[in-house]
């Protein structure tokens, strides 16, 4: 008898933050210059991750400076692979304000490979002293640095022998119908549960409000608002297939408007993993069409990395002089006028 059996080599990108409260900063004045403070150990991705804090600057040079570094403490002993080099991750670091706001003119982001081991990367000229004095940031003689890593997480594991994909828009065996910006569109309860318990949580919480007779007829209907029939579909392609649609794959300005959409339901049900996928495509695809739309969203979605991408387009002098003339900034000043204050302070020590 021959036996089957499947498995999957998985990588997604897998995002985490840190924050850094540095309690009583003017007795740090007594560190001497190059003598770092680390913080505790914090895990993004299966590694070991630090915060190296050097309140007098890390080299003679730095003395007057604040030095911020990032390292790599350990690795995941869980990789399929042997990493000779090193694990690439995106950093943001920035200083918070007193609201727990980052502050733009001290918020950076770079991409690099760590190295093993202790591999570290960061910044020597984060902030002087006195300009951390002077920024309103200290209350109470403490104030807070916020890290944020995104890596790729590699694992393997075993699956199910399962495709849904052949069940994809067929009613055959469809149990539930769900009314979507003027269309119906039928799915099968079982495959939700399968790939997207929310989404069939969801679905279960509108039955209750039906009547017994409504719940026994042979197909269920829910209403679904506040979402465009085809960015439903794209959903569902994405639940049976665990793949985008094709025509997310050309990386035009339409394919954007579909990952905005598919980022705010990917939030609205719980789906990690397609935010994931959303933000990472949207960072890759910022365009002069594209920067401020995307710009709004990621402040909604309180997503730190892509609105640090957008902010590193924005800046650019040749990027913001067409936007200028496109009128976007206006867009940016009805719909988020704190991004747009950001967006100036930053672009003030570009």
């Amino acid at each position: 008898m021959s036996s089957r059996s499947t498995s999957a080599i998985i990588a997604r990108a897998v995002s985490g933050h840190h924050l850094l409260k540095i309690d009583g900063h003017s007795q740090t004045k007594v560190v001497i210059n190059s003598s770092d403070i680390k913080s505790c150990t914090f895990h993004v991705g299966g590694h070991a991750w630090r915060i190296k804090y050097y309140p007098n600057g890390q080299g003679s040079d730095n003395a007057n400076y604040i030095s911020v570094f990032i390292q790599l403490a350990s690795v995941s002993r869980d990789l399929p692979f042997k990493p000779d080099k090193g694990i690439s991750a995106q950093c943001v670091l920035s200083l918070l304000d007193r609201a727990g706001k980052p502050v733009p003119s001290y918020t950076f982001t770079f991409d690099r490979s760590f190295t093993t081991p202790q591999g570290e990367w960061g910044w020597h000229k984060f902030i002087t002293r006195s300009e951390l004095e002077n920024s309103g940031c200290l209350k109470d003689d403490c104030f807070t640095l916020r890290c944020d890593i995104t890596v790729t997480e590699l694992r393997a594991e075993e699956t199910e022998d399962r495709d849904f994909t052949d069940l994809l828009w067929k009613k055959e065996g469809a149990d539930v119908a769900f009314h979507v910006g003027g269309e119906t569109i039928v799915a099968h309860r079982w495959v939700l549960a399968a790939r997207s318990p929310i989404l069939k949580a969801a679905a279960e919480a509108e039955l209750l409000g039906m009547s017994e007779r409504e719940k026994k007829a042979p197909m269920a209907t829910v209403r679904i608002d506040d979402m465009e029939a085809k960015m439903f579909k794209a959903l569902l392609h994405y639940i049976c297939t665990d793949a985008l649609p094709d025509e997310m794959d050309k990386g035009d300005e339409a394919a954007t408007t579909m990952a905005h959409g598919l980022l705010e339901a990917a939030d609205r049900y719980k789906m990690e993993r397609l935010k994931l996928i959303c933000e990472d495509m949207l960072c890759k695809g910022v365009s002069t069409g594209t920067a401020i739309t995307t710009l709004v969203l990621a402040e909604q979605q309180h997503r730190q990395r892509l609105k640090a991408a957008c902010i590193d387009f924005l800046i650019s002098p040749n990027n913001m002089k067409v936007i200028l003339e496109n009128g976007g900034f206006k867009h940016l000043q009805r719909s988020c006028p704190s991004v747009l204050m950001d967006l100036i302070g930053r672009a003030k020590v570009a």
